[in-house]
């Protein structure tokens, strides 16, 4: 027994019989099953938050920075042709996308008696066209062939804010302009009518329930901007990069013009976003090893249960190695088959994430995942297999760590000490 090769026949063949207690011993079997379904459960549920957690993110980033652009130069009060000047200069900067003049405003829209407070943006048509998120999501019946010039405009309308105002495509939508002219009686705001072009969805509540897109020459007129604008946004290749990009734009256009990126405007969301999904991380790795102690008391027992046995291996000629290789074996093996359990649960949970979501809501009777609340239409989930690597790691490296110590214990037991646990 001696000479028998470390890992070898006999000792996987002992491991394996250890884990199958006999009846008498049937403790041991039940330990075992209650580490695997913890650790499974704690593994399967570290993977399913954090695929969430980076779905969420991707995904919202997505909407944003698919309505939004990536960096903006603050022109207002500048002439059409300072402007013009600014565009050709930031369209030849590399990683440059596109460049677009835009208004943003606030204003107050009512139809019928309902009003809304709304985010209006004034944008020129071919641009708008280079927004795939607006302008593939319009619905059907919908249309840009209004959207330009000054004859016969038409404006694009979310659709929770259209939901919200009872209007559909063709309908017609008053905004009130907050800037208006002075006249003898007072100040009193602009006000216009527009006919409902098309209503589009980009699957983001605080969008969908405020924007209202509409011609840049119309946004001139209904915000008395003149020919001016208020910033020009850029879009880049790689928006995870605007601080290059802005720094050679800031020596093409000159330091008197103020630049800012996305992150200046959703930083507190990114930021959220990061921290969440860090603390969620270290909290359900904590609940990992909770569920590896399951092992060690396992293991304890079994030593106990098997003091006889470690006491006939010693005088028969086993090393302590060989004590300590079985036990180690006959315990980690609860880790690895805990963890493939727990694999396949949390990347099968994340592969069929929305039918699941959408069965859940079909038993239960209610939305588990309200779009109004989340700002998102469906629970995203995207599995970084970099992370599942993470995971799997640090969950043998815990398992391993906890399974070695006590089987060195076991291992340390003379025949003689040993027999006192009978």
């Amino acid at each position: 027994m001696s000479n028998s090769k470390p890992f070898g026949l006999f000792e996987r063949m002992l491991a394996g019989r250890y884990l199958r207690a006999r009846r008498q011993h049937g403790g041991v079997s039940l330990i075992s099953v209650i580490s695997v379904v913890a650790i499974a459960l704690a593994v399967s549920a570290l993977i399913i938050i954090m695929s969430v957690m980076n779905g969420f993110r991707e995904t919202l980033l997505s909407r944003i920075l698919g309505v939004n652009g990536h960096i903006y130069v603050d022109v207002r009060g500048l002439p059409m042709p300072e402007i013009d000047r600014i565009m050709r200069e930031a369209s030849e900067a590399p990683g440059v996308l596109h460049v677009t003049p835009l208004i943003n405003e606030q204003a107050l829209a009512t139809v019928d008696g309902r009003a809304a407070g709304i985010l209006v943006r004034g944008i020129p048509r071919e641009q708008l066209e280079s927004l795939p998120l607006v302008s593939e999501s319009i619905r059907a019946g919908g249309t840009l062939s209004g959207f330009e010039g000054i004859e016969a405009p038409t404006v694009l309308v979310g659709d929770r804010l259209a939901l919200s105002l009872g209007i559909s495509e063709g309908s017609g939508i008053s905004i009130l302009a907050p800037q208006g002219a002075s006249t003898p009686f007072g100040f009193t705001p602009r006000r216009k009518s527009f006919p409902v072009g098309g209503i589009f969805s980009v699957g983001m509540s605080e969008f969908d329930a405020i924007l209202v897109y509409m011609p840049l020459e119309q946004a001139q007129i209904l915000f008395g901007r003149g020919d001016s604008a208020d910033v020009v946004e850029i879009r880049i290749d790689d928006p995870d990069r605007t601080r290059p990009v802005m720094m050679e734009l800031r020596s093409r256009l000159g330091p008197e013009l103020m630049l800012y990126d996305w992150r200046a405007n959703s930083q507190g969301l990114a930021d959220a976003l990061v921290v969440e999904r860090n603390v969620m991380r270290l909290i359900f790795m904590v609940v990992v090893a909770i569920a590896a102690l399951n092992i060690v008391t396992g293991l304890i027992l079994m030593v106990k249960l098997k003091s006889r046995d470690i006491a006939i291996l010693r005088t028969m000629g086993a090393t302590r190695g060989a004590v300590l290789r079985v036990f180690f074996m006959a315990s980690a093996s609860v880790g690895v088959i805990g963890l493939a359990v727990g694999l396949v649960l949390g990347i099968g949970f994340c592969l069929f994430i929305e039918p699941i979501q959408n069965g859940i809501s079909a038993l239960t009777g209610f939305d588990i995942f309200p779009g109004t609340v989340y700002s998102l239409e469906s629970l995203p989930a995207k599995v970084e297999w970099m992370e599942v690597v993470i995971i799997s790691f640090f969950t043998i490296l815990l398992t391993f760590s906890a399974t070695a110590l006590t089987a060195w214990w076991a291992s340390r037991l003379d025949p003689v000490e040993a027999l006192r646990y009978e």
